[in-house]
């Protein structure tokens, strides 16, 4: 994607990001077009609206209907058919992965000096030790390996799902998934080392179901009448009030002056439980733009280029290879 990062960082500087700069990559699950406050004034969103006011929409950013497809191509650059993930998800007793003979983007990171760390859903296949997150560039890891499991008990249909690095995490249990996200983000953000470069990659819970959110949340929107769409506007506050508590944490640790911030989602809105892409046609499990196109942008204080919007169509394949470019990491 030479376009947009001469775009980012101005044609005459077409490579201009610090040496080795932070990289935050977060991914909402299942979020719409409409469902976020930049695009529908009724949204709550302020923290990811500021982020991308101030820094580069992406207008034309395509992604695959689903999950599994979409997050296999962001991590390895590599389209769906290739990876043998073009199917629909991979389920929790599929023995399938993203193929062991494909570098992930915290592989190529971590080769390059970076400390690696992953907060939340994985869904790339856990059938072997070797297709999960600490054996596939990660550093440390904190979340969950598959799809849809209820946000306070961790359980899905086949018992608890959450670990930490490799061990179940029991004490997980009981706390909203957002909250426990942004404080292991947290954690990690106070405890690094601002010389050393940072990949935190966070895929967060929501807004994917079971619609599951704090009370205090829903009291924001108490016009809507639809208790899907109630509800999962209420879960994209909480998501922002996490990426908030993200943001704080690299600028009182002194990260945030030289951090990449890429916010993107896996795929459109599941308009049967709530989601929402007007004006867009069709939603999650389509290959209409309602199910493909979704919101995304770039932030940080070193971009060239800022408070612009971005119109040239990008793939969520394109993102491994335009980072690895930005961040001037040597790649074959």
């Amino acid at each position: 994607m030479l376009a947009l990062l001469c775009f980012i960082l101005s044609a005459s500087l077409c490579w201009a990001l610090p040496p080795r700069p932070h990289l935050v990559f977060i991914v909402a699950d299942d979020l719409g077009w409409n469902d976020i406050g930049y695009h529908n004034p009724d949204i709550i969103s302020p923290t990811i609206d500021t982020l991308a006011y101030s820094g580069i929409i992406l207008n034309q950013t395509y992604v695959q209907p689903l999950c599994s497809p979409s997050r296999s191509a962001i991590l390895t650059g590599v389209y769906p058919f290739r990876l043998g993930t073009q199917h629909l998800v991979i389920l929790n007793d599929q023995e399938v992965c993203v193929p062991l003979t494909r570098s992930l983007l915290p592989q190529v990171l971590k080769s390059n000096g970076y400390n690696t760390h992953m907060v939340g859903k994985w869904h790339l296949g856990f059938c072997k030790w070797e297709c999960t997150p600490t054996f596939r560039g990660f550093d440390t890891y904190y979340g969950y390996y598959n799809a849809d499991e209820d946000y306070y008990s961790k359980i899905t249909d086949k018992g608890i799902d959450f670990r930490i690095n490799t061990t179940v995490g029991k004490e997980a249990v009981g706390n909203y998934s957002a909250y426990q996200y942004a404080t292991r983000a947290e954690e990690i953000i106070k405890s690094h080392d601002p010389d050393t470069p940072l990949f935190l990659y966070l895929p967060f819970q929501n807004v994917h179901e079971p619609l599951e959110v704090p009370n205090k949340y829903l009291k924001l929107y108490p016009n809507i009448s639809d208790e899907n769409r109630r509800n999962l506007s209420a879960m994209v506050t909480a998501l922002d009030d996490a990426i908030a508590r993200v943001v704080t944490a690299l600028k009182t640790y002194d990260l945030y002056n030289n951090t990449l911030i890429v916010f993107t989602a896996d795929n459109g809105g599941w308009t049967l439980y709530g989601g929402n892409n007007y004006p867009l046609r069709g939603g999650k499990f389509t290959i209409f733009e309602g199910g493909t196109r979704v919101p995304a942008f770039l932030h940080g204080p070193m971009l060239q280029t800022q408070g612009k919007v971005y119109n040239g169509m990008m793939h969520a394949v394109d993102w491994f290879a335009t980072l690895v470019k930005a961040l001037n990491i040597s790649y074959n």
